[in-house]
């Protein structure tokens, strides 16, 4: 019996598809409500948010905060720095200051992005901004995946959930060692598709993009300049264990083009990178 259901949560689609004979509880609402609760706890536009607070100036003690800033940081220092959690100013200042739904639409305006271990204080479980602004929307979006997933693995044969292409895929889907995925093409058809045990996160600059009186823009900040990455790849794709560390390689592909690729190919981390007209640019999944 698969239990599957599709709802819309931090601003994305999220589908949910269970393989299970009889679970002892409502898997797909559970996961529902994990989504929900993450969202209101983290999203920066959410006024009330853990993490709209920090940016607020307000140190706050909460042990799941501590563990999610913590792993940001961890992904800013296995990418080399072109993940970084304290880019928000810089997506303010390139327009992207609201729900995309809202963005504004002026010229992106180049914007110093910090060292998140100099601006972040942790102790504990408390944690302090100590300048900038922060933004944990992709990693917090992945790691929730992985809550999902582990929430539902003791229960089921197999467990596959997608938010907005950031998926983790346990188990077995009937008839096949695994789940079959499909990764997306820019401009339609398969860029690449497998069976898959794991996490597969895609980024791109094909969405979440405005046009500007300079050009386009787009939400994938470059800490480097502080404006919109220009890397030449427009899509990456990365697959690793855990949700939040595929994401984080994907959005740092994207910002460091096939250097990023290197390293992680050095990590063990196969990533799979196009570019605005689906041409590979890079491919570490092929031997």
């Amino acid at each position: 019996m698969q239990l599957t259901d599709s709802f819309r949560a931090m601003d994305t689609a999220i589908d949910v598809f269970v393989e299970a004979a009889a679970p002892r509880f409502d898997l797909p609402l559970s996961i529902r409500l994990l989504f929900e609760r993450q969202e209101a706890r983290y999203s920066r536009f959410r006024a009330e948010s853990l993490v709209s607070r920090l940016n607020a100036g307000e140190a706050v003690v909460d042990a799941e905060l501590a563990r999610v800033v913590g792993m940001a940081l961890e992904a800013h220092a296995f990418t080399g720095g072109l993940f970084n959690p304290m880019v928000l100013p810089a997506l303010r200042a390139a327009g992207y200051d609201r729900t995309f739904a809202e963005v504004a639409h002026g010229a992106p305006r180049a914007q110093p992005v910090l060292d998140p271990r100099e601006a972040i204080e942790i102790e504990g479980e408390r944690v302090r901004l100590r300048a900038g602004g922060l933004d944990l929307g992709g990693i917090v979006k992945g790691w929730t995946v992985d809550l999902a997933v582990e929430l539902a693995v003791p229960e089921v044969e197999g467990v596959l959930v997608n938010a907005g292409g950031d998926l983790r895929a346990e188990g077995n889907e009937p008839g096949l060692d695994g789940w079959q995925v499909e990764v997306d093409r820019p401009g339609g058809g398969v860029a690449w598709g497998g069976v898959v045990r794991g996490a597969v996160a895609t980024s791109t600059v094909l969405r979440r993009r405005w046009q500007t009186a300079a050009g386009p823009a787009h939400h994938l900040v470059d800490p480097r300049t502080g404006l919109p990455a220009e890397s030449g790849i427009a899509q990456a794709t990365a697959w690793a264990p855990l949700t939040w560390v595929a994401e984080c390689w994907a959005k740092a592909v994207v910002v460091g083009g096939a250097e990023a690729a290197e390293l992680a190919r050095a990590a063990g981390v196969a990533v799979l990178g196009l570019d605005a007209e689906a041409g590979v640019v890079v491919d570490t999944m092929t031997p």
